[in-house]
């Protein structure tokens, strides 16, 4: 294997998701700007871009966020970075960014090990109180939300490979299916 090869595979197998984080460490505004470098790194339909990208680090704001995301909003992170899609940008019905945003959050999660940094990405929320909280107009959509900090606990790296979850030529529908390994917090 080449060192190119091995340092792309460490830093996908070292993402992972961080839900706890060290107290009073506020991440630095350069590294901040680092995620946002490699988020922005991602690709996008016809290079539109259409991603919007919403910096919280004041932490009244952050925990109005956290409190707005019933059940599993509450780690202690102390940055969020809300990312949305713009359709203005798009010149297709119907999309708002969701696939090119999804590529931006997760540059921005297997960058931020490197930097020394965690973060999880949060899928279910209220839309609409986050649109509330941030001031967010109408058309743009908050697509995730994702937080990050200086991890409290350290995870190993991994992937996630399942032989079962790979079709070759065609879809096997004929192939036994079984639960994944996943589990709600």
């Amino acid at each position: 294997m080449s060192q190119v090869e091995q340092h792309v595979f460490d830093a996908i197998f070292g993402r992972r998701s961080v839900r706890a984080y060290l107290e009073g460490r506020d991440v630095e505004p350069a590294k901040i700007r680092r995620l946002l470098e490699a988020a922005m790194a991602a690709p996008s339909a016809c290079n539109l871009q259409p991603w919007e990208f919403i910096v919280v680090t004041d932490p009244e704001r952050v925990r109005a966020i956290k409190d707005s995301i019933a059940r599993w909003g509450d780690y202690n992170a102390p940055l969020i970075i809300v990312v949305c899609g713009d359709p203005d940008r798009i010149p297709w019905d119907g999309d708002h960014g969701v696939l090119d945003c999804a590529a931006a959050i997760e540059n921005m999660l297997i960058a931020a090990p490197a930097l020394g940094l965690g973060g999880v990405w949060i899928g279910g929320f209220d839309r609409q109180a986050i649109r509330n909280l941030l001031e967010i107009p109408e058309p743009v959509v908050p697509v995730g939300v994702v937080y990050v900090g200086y991890p409290a606990e350290a995870h190993a790296p991994r992937t996630k490979y399942l032989d079962e979850a790979v079709h070759w030529q065609v879809y096997d529908a004929e192939r036994e299916r079984h639960p994944r390994p996943g589990r709600i917090v």
